[in-house]
């Protein structure tokens, strides 16, 4: 098996501490755990990732349907915290916070449309995802 196929490879650098570098442009990121596990907390969490990777794909998923009825969600901005405790991750709670009157035509679609994002999708279906809208007044 080759390294060339995979957008990504892993290492372990050491003192819970990882180092995760996308191939094509060699960037890397750092994922750390949380003092209670005995990691440094200089760099984020996997959990805390593991929203970022959500919010990432609602809001991206969200950005292509409202740019297709042309509306702009610049502004868009989603918040995420992983709830985590000794048996792991146990809940994503997750706030959009939107840059369209609450009464806004997509505002129906949009909410249900978050959802169905990928991401959400491959998540364990016991893990919860509870989003808090807040739409601009």
């Amino acid at each position: 098996m080759t390294d060339d196929k995979y957008t990504s490879r892993t290492e372990n650098v050491g003192q819970f501490r990882c180092e995760t570098t996308y191939a094509r442009s060699e960037e890397k990121t750092f994922t750390d755990l949380s003092a209670s596990y005995g990691g440094r907390e200089k760099y984020p969490t996997p959990g805390m990732l593991l929203g970022a990777t959500l919010s990432s794909c609602m809001m991206s998923l969200l950005s292509v349907i409202a740019a297709r009825k042309e509306v702009d969600l610049r502004g868009m901005r989603i918040l995420a915290h992983a709830v985590e405790s000794e048996k792991g991750i146990e809940k994503i709670e997750l706030k959009a916070v939107m840059p369209l009157d609450g009464s806004h035509p997509l505002r129906s679609m949009l909410e249900k449309a978050a959802m169905t994002c990928p991401v959400r999708r491959a998540l364990h279906p016991d893990l919860e995802t509870p989003i808090e809208w807040e739409w601009r007044k």
